[in-house]
């Protein structure tokens, strides 16, 4: 199968914000490339052999974003919105080079290729990620969780993702009724699931983003206990959860603070990530504003994640 690639040369801050851009204007997968993240993280010990040496030797200096998007895609359409996008965050943070290309891929050069590079890596203090693909013996106490990353390599290795799940892991209860909203591979949905939660419902806005979640959470036998929908937060009834995660970007965090009371009761956390650290005090400001209290916040890179209470 084909497919357009586009390519943007940016920064490390901006690189989550056009990922997540660029599939909400339909791309079906896409891929951060950032060899100085890799090198740190490998350093910091966050991975057990997560990938070869010859996977950072074959990054270059910049970051750059990938995504894929059907052949017979509007290339000029496309194009022209992720240069508006990329001019509105110039105005906030730095964007990088902002060098925006895109070619006609075929997939047989990607397909089965990368899968020599992923290795389990250690994802929070408990839990283990490793690809269907790959052998691995828990330690005791260890939880494995797995997860391919296809073409989106949705695995948890961004900042983000990883300080959500470790703020969650704190702060979940057994039995606990959670919320993941914006789930991606639903791999904070699993990480609840794995570490106790009662039920676990996964929505988020994309289609392709629930078919590859609703297939990791059959792959991880949790069918019973998580349920995903593909939705927005007002797509959901109003009902207390215990413990709501939401990694997705400031703007929409933001927006919740007025309807999020819908889904929570007197003891109800809620970790909040996706925030570039220069967008912190807005969204503390505005969560306090709405009676919830900062409990707890992690920082990683140019990231923030943020503990509150109901």
């Amino acid at each position: 199968m084909k497919w357009i690639e586009v390519s943007v040369t940016t920064s490390e801050s901006a690189s989550e914000i056009l990922s997540d851009f660029m599939m909400e204007i339909g791309a079906n997968g896409t891929e951060i490339v950032d060899a100085k993240a890799f090198r740190l993280a490998a350093e910091a010990n966050q991975y057990l052999d997560y990938a070869d040496d010859g996977l950072a030797e074959s990054y270059g200096p910049d970051v750059v974003v990938k995504a894929y998007y059907p052949e017979g895609t509007e290339a000029e359409e496309l194009l022209a919105r992720i240069h508006r996008k990329t001019d509105e965050l110039s105005r906030h943070m730095d964007v990088g080079p902002g060098t925006i290309r895109w070619q006609v891929r075929d997939d047989a050069e990607w397909k089965d290729n990368w899968k020599a590079y992923f290795k389990p890596f250690q994802f929070t203090d408990k839990i283990v990620i490793k690809p269907s693909w790959e052998a691995y013996s828990p330690r005791d106490g260890q939880i494995v969780i797995e997860l391919d990353p296809g073409m989106a390599f949705g695995t948890g290795t961004h900042e983000t993702t990883r300080m959500c799940a470790v703020l969650g892991e704190k702060y979940l209860n057994p039995g606990d009724r959670v919320l993941d909203l914006g789930c991606g591979t639903a791999i904070l949905s699993l990480v609840a699931a794995k570490l106790g939660a009662g039920s676990v419902l996964a929505v988020d806005i994309d289609e392709a983003a629930v078919q590859t979640a609703q297939q990791n959470v059959i792959n991880n036998g949790e069918a019973q206990r998580i349920e995903v929908r593909k939705g927005v937060l007002d797509d959901i009834p109003h009902q207390p959860f215990d413990l709501i995660l939401i990694n997705i970007i400031a703007d929409v965090i933001l927006s919740l603070t007025g309807s999020i009371r819908n889904y929570t009761h007197g003891n109800t956390r809620i970790i909040l990530s996706g925030i570039i650290r220069s967008r912190r005090d807005e969204v503390v400001s505005a969560w306090e504003a709405e009676g919830f209290w900062l409990m707890e916040e992690e920082k990683m890179g140019e990231w923030v994640a943020l503990a509150f209470h109901a």
